[in-house]
């Protein structure tokens, strides 16, 4: 008799496999009854295949930076369902057939079906970067720490490895909080789940459960999270991102797998007109939402978890939407979703070494895409279906046999060469990784983070005079200056006196009477922008996004420390709307100017904001445009790695264009300043 286990796949697609084949699609085993003898019964969903590889895609886009899609995240979202769902319909079905859930099979099946590609992933990507990019390997070490223990999630909420923050090169194993979080839900779940199924009885009381975890994921999730703050530790957290997982888990109580696959008639068509809503709502989601959008956190999550149940269903049962979904472009990416989504984003960030850039080239794009499906292909073939087929010891044993033959053969052809070939490439990848873990720089400070903390100590300098530069009050001196004796106002730079109270006097703009609020963009050109304006007041922050912003500037406002020019450089993390526009004018009253800093980034919110940003400058009379990204964009050789921070001579190059913009605000009002509401030249933001 063959051997069979049942498996699944990320995202996951469950598997029947035997010593012959590995069914694509998803199968389950039936109790069927009759005079004492079990019988099996194969139940096929080809459909949720395709559903994993839409979810994929959209996440791969996302990680590309492709425009339109700022949403894309939520793909791994559908992931999560489609886990939930899976994996605790299959431990249903278990208790029914045998009376109990065999968790050591379980788990062992998991750790076929998870560890072979992500062992060797982690092995590569660390080899690569000790060739392309040695700096990042002393980050790279607890990094693989938090990999192999299925952690990455919790190390980088509480390492400020930012998900939706560009600073620096990224991280090649970042993707891999997904991966762990999922891994925890299988640990916890099955213990939880068999409690469940022990004391209460109905499939109603059951799905409640999981309805009311899912419920106190979110509620979490919306108690600790900080509008304008960065998300990372909700985003990250399996406490406050369970929602997904517990949505698809409930699901599966309510409506099982054998239950969709045998629908037909009206349940069919109503499943069917469900499907096509969830697909609708996950398109708007993906289009309209972004990490920096407070509504994501968990509002969005939450429709997206639910829009992705009602498209799951539909998948699994034989209607128009399975059908749609079982194409097979479609089942063919989802039967290897699992190792494209490993591959992908750790490809993305190689190439950015290997290039010097993180560029929006499609062409670029089309290739980064093209080796991750290659690699997934070849993962899934060479060694995820051997150890489904056979498991550890067995692959094991045939590989020595088959290195054994390729010795003595070797001379008759070279295709019989081929695995001690591939053999010995396998030991230099791993001797390399080796290598570079052992051997990681300890002085592992990127060029660009000195950069910044440079900036980080200029801007606190610059903000702690701030008392000296009271809008309210009369200019004061910039650092090195003399006080006007006798309380008269100090000269500007060019010699030009002071504004009289009253009345505005054209003139060159002295950095003293000029505020700056910005993200780590700004930061790494805090020593070029102070030198451009001396005495200017800056305040900018890692990964600070327009909310965020919008707080600063009331605060300084409130305190009498909003200067006469506003610059505002913040759009990198995330969207700038129209009302936070207005929300700005607003606090700034129409006797300041502002300066509002465009964006240059390969993220898919730069298109949105720099339009946003352009448009308030041209319906605003107070309003100038810095443009940064016109500048930049045929300069990205003055730009580090990642694409977006510039360096010490980009960062000249963005104080030149702030500071002309500074100067084109062309009048300073003189006097107190209030809160009126912004007044509008021409039509509406």
């Amino acid at each position: 008799m063959s051997r069979r286990f049942l498996t699944y796949q990320h995202g996951e697609d469950l598997q029947r496999c035997n010593g012959r084949e590995v069914t694509n699609g998803l199968a389950v085993e039936q109790t069927a009854s009759g005079r004492g003898r079990a019988g099996r019964a194969k139940q096929r969903a080809p459909g949720l295949d395709g559903v994993r590889a839409l979810a994929v895609l959209v996440v791969m886009a996302f990680h590309e930076g492709m425009r339109g899609l700022p949403g894309g995240f939520l793909g791994v979202d559908v992931f999560f369902v489609l886990s939930g769902y899976l994996i605790t319909d299959l431990l249903v079905a278990q208790r029914a057939r045998r009376g109990r859930v065999d968790l050591r099979g379980f788990w062992t099946r998991r750790a076929r079906r998870l560890l072979p590609a992500l062992a060797v992933v982690l092995v590569t990507v660390t080899a690569a970067v000790a060739v392309a990019e040695p700096g990042q390997l002393d980050a790279l070490r607890p990094a693989l720490a938090a990999a192999a223990t299925y952690s990455s999630n919790w190390y980088e909420a509480y390492h400020d490895v930012s998900y939706f923050a560009s600073f620096g090169p990224p991280p090649p194993l970042q993707h891999l909080w997904s991966l762990a979080i999922e891994e925890q839900f299988y640990l916890a779940w099955p213990l939880l789940l068999g409690l469940v199924l022990l004391l209460l009885e109905t499939r109603r009381a059951r799905a409640s459960v999981a309805w009311l975890g899912a419920a106190a994921s979110a509620l979490l999730m919306a108690i600790l999270y900080t509008p304008g703050a960065d998300p990372s530790r909700v985003y990250y957290g399996t406490d406050t991102h369970a929602t997904a997982l517990l949505v698809g888990s409930a699901i599966a109580l309510t409506w099982p797998l054998a239950k969709m696959t045998a629908a037909s008639g009206e349940l069919t068509r109503r499943l069917d007109f469900a499907g096509m809503a969830g697909l609708a709502v996950l398109a708007w989601a993906v289009g309209h939402f972004s990490g920096a959008d407070a509504a994501v956190y968990p509002a969005g999550l939450v429709i997206a978890a639910l829009a992705a149940a009602g498209l799951i269903l539909a998948a699994a049962t034989p209607g128009t939407i399975g059908a749609l979904l079982s194409l097979p472009p479609l089942r063919w990416l989802g039967v290897r979703s699992y190792g494209i989504y490993l591959w992908h984003w750790p490809v993305i960030a190689i190439a950015v070494a290997v290039t010097g850039q993180r560029t929006g080239n499609v062409w670029l794009w089309i290739v980064e895409a093209a080796v991750a499906i290659g690699l997934a292909a070849a993962s899934w073939r060479w060694i995820e279906t051997p150890i489904l087929h056979n498991g550890f010891r067995a692959t094991y044993r045939t590989c020595q046999r088959a290195l054994t033959e390729s010795v003595k053969t070797a001379r008759r052809s070279p295709l019989q060469a081929m695995p001690v070939v591939a053999t010995v490439a396998a030991a230099t990848v791993a001797c390399t990784a080796g290598y570079g873990v052992l051997h990681a720089p300890s002085n592992g400070i990127s060029g660009l983070m000195r950069q910044v903390a440079q900036g980080e100590r200029i801007s606190a300098a610059t903000r702690s005079l701030r008392a000296r530069g009271k809008a309210t009050g009369p200019a004061r001196p910039a650092p090195g200056e003399a006080p006007a004796p006798g309380g008269t106002p100090a000269p500007s730079p060019s010699g030009t006196p002071a504004p009289s109270p009253g009345g505005p006097v054209s003139r060159k703009v002295p950095g003293r009477q000029v505020t700056a609020i910005g993200d780590s963009v700004m930061l790494a050109s805090a020593a070029q922008l102070h030198a451009a304006l001396p005495g200017i007041y800056i305040d900018a922050q890692v990964s600070r996004q327009m909310s965020a912003g919008l707080m600063e500037i009331q605060r300084l406002a409130t305190d009498g420390l909003l200067r006469r020019v506003v610059i505002v450089g913040l759009g990198t993390n995330g969207t700038v709307t129209r009302g936070q526009i207005r929300q700005l004018l607003a606090e700034i009253g129409p006797r300041r100017k502002l300066v509002l800093v465009n964006t240059y980034e390969v993220r898919p919110w730069e298109h949105e904001v720099n339009g946003v940003i352009a448009a308030a400058a041209h319906n605003y009379a107070n309003v100038v445009l810095a443009n940064w990204r016109t500048t930049i964009a045929h300069r990205t050789d003055l730009l580090w790695g990642d694409g977006v921070h510039p360096r010490p001579p980009g960062a000249r190059l963005y104080a030149k264009v702030v500071a002309a913009a500074v100067q084109a605000t062309g009048q300073v009002t003189a006097g107190p300043v209030g809160h009126q509401a912004p007044a509008p030249a021409g039509r509406a933001a």
